[in-house]
């Protein structure tokens, strides 16, 4: 039995049972007195006042002796006289929090009991973050979100396939929580380029370059991505992936039209990184939005940054034009400056230094960390499809109008990690520190509680509506999933830089996962986790 059913609409003596049950997900025992000793005096026919007085003390007595008591205190963990901040409820005020069970068991002004605790003094209980855009899907990356502060890791824009098979490359004990929205690109590749597909199984590589990302689709082939497109939706994606600025000559309007209409009938969101012009043209923002407006559906931008470049307070206006006339859509950004994409990208195929308004010199090839020249760039381009490039083209002015707007959440765009070999973008381990060392500390762009919010809440409230699990993550309140990150605000900092990629930050004191320590004086505890599967069927 839930929270959600009212009192009222019990018997009497059901009440009491539902009240003791009720109260034991976490509240004091004050309000379960009370209550109880009230309904029990009605089903009784007795007077209020004289049964009160007579049985309060032999029930707070029971109560306080009972193994049911016992069995509530201690907690299993406390976080003691931290700075706990929760955007939701816009708590800002020293407490401690009890946690039991891998969820938020108390809030109090006073010290707590349990078996472990946690000294919080002087440190910032937060939400645990949740980056909505990463393809760090191994441990490797999970383990450097992890020291950031991230408890969920989600791979949305590009998605994957199938859905029931993501995350096993993560082991039994993930050190995370994660979750993917269905991959249009890779359901793309499986019904018009199956061979790339055993390509990638036998060299752990993807070719943008091929056909699946460069020709139509027929109509059969359009009928049997959307067949696919449904059936992983059921299996619990999260929505779709649809990469359009990497396909920009394959999917035509009526593909389009048809993932978006498929994301209204299932009630999905699509998550689009979309078609990009020269600096600041808004037409692919156009394209979306229009699509989402005619089918009904939610839609996310991606990395909006990168995308709008100069245009970004452009396209903030239409963003927010299309939320005034009732389009459901959000946008994110990430707080770095520059971009990371295969060589073999479409992009590269258009005159993308007119996009970007930069030239070969900066470009940087991330393996190595060499700066490319016309040739060198030409070079890898036919040897080296599959690899990463770093282009510098964001000026740090169009992440300030990004975060004008306290819509705009933030994300990570890790690139993918299977080891520490390779360099890649610094994003999946330091993004989080880096909102909150230098946009909020250093530059005062934002409150410590928006950072925050942009970091957790609002993350968890556009995921909920499509998960119902969000409804627990994102907040500190009795009932939440214990999902938390103990940082100092004085001292936090991203130490990650695009040659020294994998460097975790400063000042991230300890991060909890499911109510386990899992970082503790800023390192990993353990390889083993307590991180799970979200999908739209978790409850």
């Amino acid at each position: 039995m839930t929270g959600t059913r009212r009192v009222s609409d019990l018997s009497a003596s059901s009440r009491w049972r539902w009240s003791w049950r009720w109260q034991w997900h976490g509240r004091d025992f004050s309000g379960l007195l009370m209550r109880s000793s009230f309904v029990r005096m009605r089903a009784l026919g007795r007077p209020k006042r004289r049964y009160s007085a007579f049985c309060l003390p032999l029930l707070a007595a029971w109560l306080w002796c009972s193994p049911l008591a016992q069995a509530a205190t201690p907690y299993d963990l406390v976080i003691q006289n931290g700075r706990v901040i929760d955007p939701e409820s816009q708590l800002d005020a020293v407490r401690s929090v009890g946690i039991r069970g891998g969820r938020v068991a108390a809030i109090s002004d006073k010290p707590l009991d349990a078996a472990q605790v946690i000294d919080a003094t002087g440190l910032v209980v937060s939400p645990g973050f949740i980056n909505l855009h990463s393809h760090s899907a191994a441990e490797a990356g999970y383990r450097l979100e992890l020291l950031d502060g991230v408890t969920t890791v989600l791979e949305l824009e590009a998605g994957t396939f199938p859905i029931a098979r993501f995350g096993q490359q993560l082991g039994d004990a993930p050190l995370t929580h994660f979750g993917a929205s269905v991959g249009h690109a890779w359901i793309r590749m499986l019904v018009i380029d199956p061979q790339a597909v055993n390509d990638i199984a036998t060299t752990g590589k993807v070719d943008i370059s091929g056909r699946a990302f460069t020709q139509s689709a027929t109509v059969e082939q359009r009928a049997q991505i959307r067949s696919m497109i449904e059936q992983e939706l059921l299996a619990g994606g999260l929505g779709i992936g649809l990469l359009l600025d990497y396909m920009t000559r394959a999917v035509d309007d009526a593909e389009r039209d048809m993932v978006f209409a498929v994301a209204a009938q299932y009630e999905v969101p699509v998550f689009v990184h979309v078609r990009r012009g020269i600096d600041g043209d808004p037409a692919g923002l156009n394209e979306v939005i229009a699509a989402a407006e005619l089918t009904g559906a939610a839609v996310h931008i991606c990395h909006l940054n990168a995308s709008a470049m100069s245009g970004v307070t452009h396209w903030l206006d239409k963003i927010d034009a299309a939320r005034a006339r009732g389009v459901d859509v959000t946008t994110e950004m990430y707080p770095w400056t520059a971009g990371s994409a295969m060589i073999s990208s479409d992009v590269f195929s258009r005159d993308w230094r007119t996009i970007f308004s930069i030239d070969y010199a900066d470009v940087q090839w991330a393996e190595t960390g060499e700066w490319l020249t016309q040739e060198r760039f030409a070079y890898y381009r036919q040897t080296r499809p599959g690899g990463q490039t770093v282009h510098h083209y964001i000026d740090a002015a169009w992440n300030q109008a990004a975060l004008s707007r306290d819509h705009v959440m933030v994300a990570s765009d890790a690139m993918p990690l299977m080891n520490y070999d390779r360099k890649v973008v610094p994003n999946g381990a330091g993004t989080s520190s880096r909102v909150l060392g230098h946009y909020v500390r250093e530059q005062k762009w934002l409150t410590l509680s928006d950072a925050i919010a942009r970091l957790s809440l609002l993350p968890a409230q556009r995921m909920a509506p499509f998960a119902p699990a969000f409804a627990r993550k994102g907040r500190i309140r009795v009932g939440a999933d214990a999902d938390l990150v103990i940082f100092d605000p004085k001292m936090v900092t991203a130490r990650a830089t695009y040659l020294a990629p994998f460097l975790p930050p400063t000042g991230i004191h300890s991060v909890v996962v499911a109510g386990r320590v899992s970082v503790q004086h800023g390192q990993l505890l353990d390889t083993v986790g307590m991180g799970t599967q979200i999908t739209s069927l978790s409850p």
